[in-house]
């Protein structure tokens, strides 16, 4: 949210006259010296200290009198530190294109996004459809539990996409409710829903028609 605050002071920066006293940092530590400018732009942040040889910067928030400390060390590497507080939240980049990931940990838990195919992620209860590449695959994990989600296409129908999801959730030891809705003598969206009994593992799969294939999203959750 800090930077989100400060990208909107980025032009009254330059209009200052302050890229020069930037570009000697801006050489070293590109990712730095952008955060530095933004923060010395913002009226509600004041920049507390900056470290070059580190690459850090401490910012303060006026409004709350909190102090964040952003570590762009290993910037270049795709890696990004944020300590607030006494604690860390940890930013990291992986791979590019379609085997990209973007994850971030921190002591609450950890976040991953995948660009690409993310079936290796899944859970055994909850199988990928037979021929498809499971596409922007996302993972959160707290202590209580692990959220996600995936999509694919499929040149298969709605029905076929239904019905093996229903099969390998109730194989699973799910109970499951399934629900369809019609557009011109067709079906246009389906819906399959898993739960077990306990309420620790659940499952919903969305499988909506376009003019060229089966485009479905599943979504899961399974407390630990």
């Amino acid at each position: 949210m800090v930077l989100a605050a400060l990208v909107g002071g980025m032009a009254m920066y330059f209009i200052a006259h302050k890229a020069k006293q930037a570009a000697h940092m801006l050489e070293k530590n590109p990712a730095l010296a952008v955060t530095r400018m933004l923060a010395a732009a913002n009226p509600d942040v004041d920049v507390v200290s900056t470290d070059e040889d580190k690459g850090t910067i401490t910012v303060r928030d006026k409004k709350t009198g909190k102090t964040m400390t952003m570590n762009f060390a290993d910037a270049q590497k795709g890696k990004v530190v944020f300590e607030e507080d006494g604690q860390k939240v940890q930013m990291e980049a992986h791979g590019e294109g379609d085997k990209g990931s973007f994850e971030v940990k921190s002591s609450e838990g950890s976040m991953k996004f995948q660009a690409g195919a993310g079936s290796e992620k899944l859970p055994d209860w909850l199988p990928a459809y037979p021929g498809s590449a499971p596409q922007g695959a996302f993972s959160m994990q707290n202590p209580k539990e692990t959220t996600g989600s995936f999509n694919f296409v499929t040149k298969d129908s709605i029905e076929q996409v239904m019905r093996y999801y229903e099969d390998a959730l109730k194989k699973a030891g799910l109970k499951v409710t399934s629900n369809t809705m019609q557009q011109d003598g067709k079906t246009g969206l389906g819906i399959v829903t898993g739960e077990d009994a306990g309420g620790k593992r659940k499952a919903v799969v969305n499988a909506t028609a376009s003019a060229e294939a089966i485009n479905v999203g599943v979504t899961f959750t399974a407390s630990r």
